[in-house]
């Protein structure tokens, strides 16, 4: 019999809620590249190929840091770190993953949907986890690119091409990479440091980042408000509603500035992922009106 203890070590590994955040983001490009609306199996297969490949990206970037996880309070009891899953069982189950996805976007999508879908794990794994994370408090502004292919993968899946309405969608999540990790870098401070991370409130201090991240929830807003004006298929509804929620993460991106503590930057980090969640909805919703 399986204990729960399985799966609730698997759950850590995969880490399904922040794979949803990359989910939500394909769907506004797939039906934004489709004259009619795509069938449930392509979106299925879609969702469910890139949940795989973004599953085995986790799975790797934790085998990668076991050592500097154990030195981690948050992390010192992920299953690999605390001896649970040895490495090398983690590792095959991510080389499987990492197959199957690319199969299943390869045969029942098509070549560039898997392709893309590859290049994320790659980013995030050898770019970020490898290159960029240990060495520079830049690390998640340019291997952010990781999580950012949700529309690109939703553009490809249906057009087969990456027209400019993809780039302007990934060029928002770029946007709003920084903003969102910077937050969560400033409550959790003290582990990077114990990890050796040189995350950016490590390096530069928490006052300088709360400057940087207002002036990336600036720039992720204006390119949120922007996507009206190249998606023809947007109202005004989507025009407002954008820009009344981004006026309000702005507001909590300047009292973060004004109050550079802990629980603002949890406000903020959280706000984040309801904004952008808030945001993919909306191109959604209003596509379909």
């Amino acid at each position: 019999m399986v204990s729960s203890t399985f799966f609730s070590d698997w759950n850590q590994m995969i880490k399904p809620r922040v794979t949803t955040l990359v989910l939500a983001t394909i769907l506004p490009g797939m039906y934004l590249a489709a004259e009619q609306p795509p069938s449930g199996f392509l979106i299925a297969l879609t969702l469910f190929g890139t949940f795989l490949m973004s599953s085995a990206s986790f799975i790797f970037n934790q085998i990668i840091e076991k050592d500097r996880d154990a030195k981690m309070k948050r992390t010192s009891n992920r299953p690999i770190p605390a001896g649970r899953i040895g490495s090398l069982q983690a590792t095959l189950v991510g080389l499987v993953m990492t197959g199957m996805s690319f199969y299943l976007l390869t045969v029942y999508v098509n070549f560039l949907t898997a392709l893309c879908a590859f290049a994320a794990l790659v980013s995030y794994v050898f770019l970020y986890t490898i290159l960029l994370k240990p060495r520079t408090p830049q690390n998640i502004v340019i291997g952010g690119v990781a999580g950012c292919v949700g529309p690109l993968i939703g553009y490809a899946a249906i057009g087969n091409s990456l027209p400019i309405q993809a780039w302007i969608l990934f060029t928002m999540i770029f946007l709003w990479t920084p903003a969102h990790f910077w937050a969560l870098a400033i409550f959790l401070k003290e582990d990077y440091s114990d990890a050796d991370f040189p995350m950016l409130p490590v390096v530069k201090g928490v006052d300088q980042t709360a400057k940087s991240i207002f002036f990336y929830t600036i720039l992720y807003s204006i390119s949120c408000i922007s996507f009206y004006f190249f998606e023809s298929s947007m109202s005004f509804l989507y025009l407002i509603s954008s820009i009344l929620i981004c006026v309000w993460m702005g507001i909590l991106s300047f009292r973060l500035i004004k109050n550079p503590e802990r629980q603002a930057a949890r406000s903020l980090f959280f706000f984040s992922i309801l904004h952008l969640f808030l945001i993919n909805i909306l191109i959604l919703i209003d596509h379909n009106l």
